[in-house]
């Protein structure tokens, strides 16, 4: 585990607040061979008003990537634990006051899957409120568009997984590996024809809209409070950050800020050239494609049969035999050089970039909620929001129930809890306009990840990233809990301090609880 600065003694015990008390748990759950990451989220926040004895459960996401270790096994035993936290007592089905779903992605909402036995059930678990994003509400306008055209992507994206895994020589290039390992987020993509997609994606969005007693899509710029449920429990102030309208900003994934790291196609041209490749048609001439218009209705399948049958080639078409075909003339060392001319297959770097760009869009519909506590500090919950929906933060001005209003930078200074986005990757955590404002000196960070497994998918994933876990050392003096490492009662005390005797932070097999009051 990161070595990690120890907690100032003398600010251990902060004034207690006796009103309210705030827990956040992080769900993790044991695997086989005591495996104890999980690359995924699922958080429960509870509170509790003393005085009343009156609570309230938000639950916000829950899932893991596909292919961790036992993963129903692990959803199932977080949905139990979830029944049993929110049950009003022995025999009682649990309650979710609110629910929220920041985005459909299966590291997000798989448990809902993989446990829908108990949390689809409502003999089991009742939902009485869901809040998602405006890209999720289903007479929209401009969210059927968006939804309309990452579904294309998705089942293009499909059917070249399809394809290269039915073909021994395209599944030995190595080429593609991005894109079957970006799968782990979307869920087992399957093309068309290829069997059914057994509650994954859009079917889970549609259950948990039907099952849900209230649902509500929520617009960036809004401020509302969470529900106060049955009991009439205590309710949070909540600013709606995220996801923007504007799709010049929900488009934007690459970052903004420091050394670029590139990860995203550039050239559309080559992206629809690989659909093209696959549909069977013609490809379209593109700028930014390194050949003339007139060798661009070229298919390489007709060349082919030209050459096998001995038809008679057009000019162009024999100037590409000549520069990229041997011939039985050619010395093995002009054959070679031709040989490596040929660029078949190569068409395949195309899908990584195209699924991580889906990856990356996808994650930007993150609905993002800022929850205001009693003492003014705030919650941060970016799901996976990505460059643009940061910075679409601070377009908005925040009116509340008051009429004062609030600035996106004056509710980062007031981040006391950040759930760090995607798993600390590179590109879900901005400086400047972001992290660089938190500037609460009791500021904690929570990461859920498993380090281990995300080195083992494609691109070799670095979660948390080594830059961005810098920077979060720093701007919390190592305040720092993720649920693949774990924290004696002895380092939790040091790290992040005591309250009313106990450690801030519990830490057991299942889960990691952090309480804030």
């Amino acid at each position: 585990m990161p070595a990690r600065r120890a907690h100032d003694a003398a600010s251990a015990e902060p004034p207690k607040q006796p009103q309210m008390r705030v827990y956040v748990r992080m769900y993790r759950a044991l695997g086989g061979a005591g495996y104890a990451g999980m690359l995924g989220d699922c958080f429960l926040i509870r509170i509790h008003d003393v005085a009343t004895a009156k609570k309230t459960h938000i639950l916000i996401d829950c899932g893991l990537l596909t292919g961790s270790v036992d993963a129903t096994v692990r959803m199932q035993q977080i949905a139990d634990d979830i029944v049993k936290l929110t049950s009003a007592g022995p025999g009682w089905s649990g309650l979710i006051d609110l629910l929220v779903v920041t985005h459909e992605h299966w590291d997000h909402i798989s448990g809902f899957s993989q446990a829908q036995q108990t949390l689809l059930n409502p003999t089991q678990m009742r939902i009485a409120n869901l809040w998602m994003a405006w890209t999720e509400k289903d007479d929209d306008t401009q969210a059927a568009r968006l939804r309309a055209r990452f579904d294309r992507t998705a089942t293009e994206l499909a059917a070249l997984a399809a394809k290269i895994e039915e073909s021994p020589e395209l599944a030995a290039s190595g080429q593609h590996q991005t894109l079957i390992a970006l799968q782990g987020f979307q869920g087992r993509l399957r093309a068309p024809g290829k069997g059914p997609k057994s509650l994954q994606g859009r079917e889970i969005m549609k259950r948990l809209k039907e099952v849900a007693q209230n649902v509500q899509f929520l617009e960036p710029g809004t401020v509302l409070t969470t529900p106060a449920g049955s009991e009439g429990g205590p309710v949070l102030r909540t600013f709606v950050l995220g996801p923007p309208r504007d799709e010049t900003l929900l488009f934007k994934d690459k970052p903004s800020a420091g050394p670029a790291q590139e990860t995203y196609l550039q050239i559309a041209g080559f992206a629809d050239l690989a659909l093209a490749a696959l549909e069977g048609d013609r490809p379209v001439a593109y700028a930014d494609v390194p050949f003339a218009a007139s060798y661009s209705g070229i298919r390489a399948p007709d060349l082919e049969e030209k050459r096998a049958t001995g038809a008679d080639l057009s000019p162009d078409e024999k100037w590409i035999v000549d520069q990229y075909y041997p011939s039985v003339t050619m010395n093995p060392r002009e054959a070679s050089r031709v040989t490596r001319r040929q660029i078949f297959g190569d068409w395949l770097t195309a899908a990584g970039p195209m699924a991580l760009k889906l990856d990356s869009d996808t994650n930007n519909t993150s609905l993002v909620l800022a929850f205001e506590l009693p003492d003014g500090s705030v919650m941060l919950f970016p799901g996976d929001a990505q460059v643009g929906n940061w910075l679409s933060w601070h377009s908005h001005s925040y009116r509340d129930e008051t009429g004062a209003v609030h600035t996106a930078e004056q509710i980062l200074n007031r981040v006391r809890f950040y759930k760090v986005g995607h798993h600390g990757s590179h590109n879900a955590t901005l400086r400047e306009k972001g992290l660089a404002m938190m500037t609460r000196s009791d500021l904690v960070a929570a990461i859920p990840t498993d380090e281990a497994f995300g080195r083992k998918q494609g691109g070799n994933w670095q979660m948390p990233n080594p830059r961005v876990f810098t920077a979060l050392e720093q701007r919390t003096d190592g305040r720092i809990f993720r649920n693949d490492c774990r924290y004696p009662p002895e380092l939790a005390s040091a790290l992040f301090g005591t309250i009313d005797g106990k450690p801030r932070l519990e830490d057991t097999d299942l889960y990691l609880e952090y309480r804030l009051l």
